[in-house]
């Protein structure tokens, strides 16, 4: 079974057998690290879509008059950016779910309730596609989400609609700051203008030329998708359902991303099988390790580790791997591990698919 890889970005020779592993089980895929500093503009340069990721230092990014993004269910978006009104069509489509909550089958509620809340009454902000995955996997047959039909129809139109929620737009540009564990996405025919001084990861997709993703993703605008005090797992590229193809059963989720910053009481211990459940790629991960105090979290004296087993049917075989910022830990599929008391960047390839998430305590 292949192994968990290590390397350091102040080690750049460690990062060769990261690359290589990848190169080999990605081969549709680029990837690379960088550090930029001044002022210039981020392309992709493989006729792909780049996606990147800042780990270290800060900047700025440009985005222009009439830019849209589904950020904005986090801290609240500049005041420059404008709600958009939920359309005609997808209007009674939300009233229909919000009164009727007494007919919703228990498990779908906590999503429903966490989509309502980013609903006025006229007006979605932020990115609910998570939520619709929480839906999806539940596993419950959708003709038993609620107990009554017309709500059953309002179920089927937000499954095929969700995409279009939660949008606001940008009524004059500017430059806007970017962070440690911000998210950057960028075409050939789309750049995005920089400047600051900052070290980031970048991985392309050289199989296609259109992405569902916005240009800008920010840790401070997005929703922590954790409950428990001190912890978070914001994701800035969350999995996006019903959009597999024959030719391309993972979709458009070739890369996803999420932060999280977990404890040891509440890591659980898990993998992904190397035969992906419901088909497609079997996941891969690449794990960025933060520095802490650059998203305000405080570690003090705890140590940051990863726990990884090798064989899940054995735990007893058991590796600790300390952590520092700067850690990079490619992690193949089949391999057991846990997060603790650290903040990391993961970047699942090709996503963090539907019910793949095998928990081993």
């Amino acid at each position: 079974m292949p192994k968990v890889v290590v390397g350091h970005m102040d080690d750049p020779k460690s990062l060769r057998p990261i690359y290589d592993r990848f190169y080999d089980e990605h081969p549709e895929l680029k990837i690379g690290c960088d550090e930029f500093e001044g002022e210039g503009e981020f392309v992709a340069q493989h006729e792909g879509i780049r996606f990147i990721w800042i780990e270290k230092g800060e900047g700025e990014a440009y985005l222009d008059v009439g830019y849209r993004t589904q950020e904005g269910d986090g801290e609240k978006l500049p005041d420059c950016y404008t709600s958009e009104k939920v359309d005609a069509e997808n209007l009674p489509i939300l009233q229909s779910i919000a009164e009727n909550l007494d007919t919703l089958h228990p498990a779908v509620l906590l999503p429903v309730k966490s989509v309502l809340s980013r609903f006025d009454g006229e007006i979605t902000i932020g990115d609910i596609s998570n939520e619709i995955r929480l839906m999806v996997e539940t596993g419950i047959d959708r003709v038993n989400w609620t107990s009554r039909p017309k709500v059953r129809r309002s179920f089927e139109l937000l499954l095929e609609n969700y995409s279009q929620m939660g949008w606001s737009t940008k009524q004059a540009g500017s430059f806007e700051s970017i962070k440690v564990g911000d998210q950057l996405t960028v075409t050939a025919d789309e750049p995005v203008r920089v400047r600051g001084k900052f070290r980031y990861w970048w991985i392309e997709d050289t199989s296609i030329f259109m992405t569902h993703v916005t240009t800008a993703r920010r840790l401070n605008y997005i929703r922590n998708a954790i409950a428990k005090s001190g912890e978070f797992r914001v994701l800035t590229m969350p999995w996006f359902c019903y959009t597999e193809t024959e030719d391309k059963l993972d979709g458009v989720n070739s890369v996803n991303n999420h932060v999280l910053h977990i404890t040891d009481q509440n890591s659980r211990t898990h993998y992904h099988p190397v035969q992906a459940i419901g088909g497609g790629k079997p996941q891969h991960e690449i794990h960025i390790v933060l520095e802490p105090s650059a998203l305000g979290v405080d570690i003090q004296e705890n140590e940051s580790y990863i726990d990884v087993f090798p064989e899940v049917d054995d735990l007893t075989v058991h590796q600790k791997i300390e952590l520092s910022p700067g850690t990079i830990v490619y992690i193949p599929p089949g391999i057991g591990h846990r997060i603790v008391n650290a903040v990391v960047s993961v970047l699942g390839i090709p996503g963090f698919k539907l019910n793949n998430t095998i928990f081993l305590d």
